[in-house]
């Protein structure tokens, strides 16, 4: 494999779709030799050393606040206001000097025993989309939601109403979605490719217009088979490091959108008692998904749609082009705040990623027209079945209008 592709500052052209690029060359990243990328395979972050701060000390900044010019963003009003995201991750320890004044809340659809580690990683990513210090959407509504991870999972289970949960996220996507969040953030890989339940949940996000965001991971390899990003519909993310360049640690695929810087960022650890510092795409995805929110803002009257076509035309890759390793690119944060998205096709630019991403435009559409066997969804408030069986009509949780699809009138 070649070199990985530079960015660029140019903001000019179109993006071409990812199918049409899938042979672009990239340096092939270096995998980190610490014994923290077994932690980053469970939570998406990667342990560091410790700096010489107590955990007492307040986190006033981060790196990345000047490198995306989050200053002069937040001077011209771009905060985040009236966005309403959710992250599927850990505890959220909302008590964090980091996040005061921060509106948060934390919901736990199950009752688990969390790793100190794992509250780490949860309250970093809550920080980096909402501190009022360094966060990229500080005043965004945050919907925490926390459910156990593989380092939690060794200290007891995770159930409600007698379901396991404990490799379900499909539940609590449906969740954020019932409770009307706007952009998902999940700093988790994704090994359940064959739930059917989350391929609808994917299929409810893509109609609704929530916009899904997810880490490529931090294995220095192709792991898009272990990604949300391997979903159609989805921003799977990438790392770069403070100089623009692809991330020696980060991971790749066909799924990947945008890149965001990786780190290093300061981190309150539960496990040391003092600030660290840690670097990973679990801390470039709540960055993308942090300026995704900002654009929503900013432009209220765009669709989701035209939202995403704007997360295309916005990298910093020359001509905006797609490549396997950094997507369209690490997104152009000025761009995105003077380039009116309405201007765009209202049409979902990562309906089909090639590679055999679902759900497929057809099957989106199936859940639009209500005739996705009811049995298949779960935890989905809006979902009214209008398919032919009438065993929907005396279904325990289901809401049906059996025979009603406009599916079978459209000609």
């Amino acid at each position: 494999m070649g070199p990985a592709p530079g960015v660029s500052s140019r903001y000019d052209s179109a993006p071409r779709h990812p199918r049409s690029h899938a042979g672009v060359a990239g340096r092939a990243a270096r995998a980190l030799t610490t014994a923290a990328c077994a932690l980053a395979l469970a939570t998406g972050a990667l342990a560091a050393t410790p700096a010489p701060a107590r955990a007492d000390d307040t986190i006033t900044t981060q790196d990345y606040f000047s490198y995306y010019k989050l200053d002069s963003t937040r001077a011209k009003g771009y905060t985040g206001k009236g966005v309403t995201i959710a992250m599927i991750d850990g505890p959220v320890d909302t008590s964090a000097p980091e996040l005061a004044g921060a509106n948060i809340t934390v919901k736990t659809p199950c009752e688990y025993e969390a790793a100190k580690s794992t509250r780490t990683h949860a309250t970093a990513v809550a920080s980096i989309l909402v501190s009022k210090n360094y966060g990229l959407a500080p005043d965004a509504t945050l919907i925490a939601y926390s459910s156990p991870s593989v380092d939690d999972e060794a200290l007891g289970g995770c159930k409600k109403d007698n379901h396991d949960l404990s490799h379900t996220t499909f539940a609590t996507i449906g969740m954020a979605m019932n409770d009307g969040a706007q952009i998902i953030s999940i700093s988790r890989s994704d090994p359940n490719h064959k739930q059917t339940p989350l391929k609808w949940a994917i299929a409810r996000a893509m109609a609704q217009g929530v916009i899904i965001v997810g880490p490529m991971g931090n294995d220095a390899r192709d792991e898009n088979h272990l990604s949300y990003a391997w979903w159609s519909g989805t921003v799977g993310v990438s790392a770069v490091d403070s100089t623009g360049q692809f991330a020696s640690y980060s991971s790749w695929g066909q799924g990947v959108v945008a890149a965001g810087v990786g780190g290093p960022v300061k981190v309150r650890d539960y496990d040391t008692g003092t600030i660290t510092e840690t670097q990973g795409t679990s801390i470039s995805t709540p960055i993308v998904a942090g300026q995704i929110a900002l654009a929503r803002s900013r432009w209220p009257e765009a669709t989701p749609n035209q939202i995403l076509q704007l997360v295309t035309h916005s990298g910093l890759n020359p001509n905006h082009e797609w490549n396997q390793y950094t997507g369209y690119g690490p997104l152009n944060m000025g761009g995105m705040m003077k380039t009116d998205p309405t201007q765009f096709p209202d049409e979902n630019p990562l309906a089909d990623k090639g590679g055999g991403s679902t759900p497929t435009p057809a099957e989106v559409q199936q859940y639009i027209d209500g005739i996705v066997p009811f049995g298949e969804i779960d935890y989905d408030d809006s979902y009214i079945y209008r398919g032919v069986n009438e065993d929907a009509t005396g279904a325990e949780g289901v809401k049906a209008h059996v025979g009603t699809s406009p599916a079978y009138h459209r000609k």
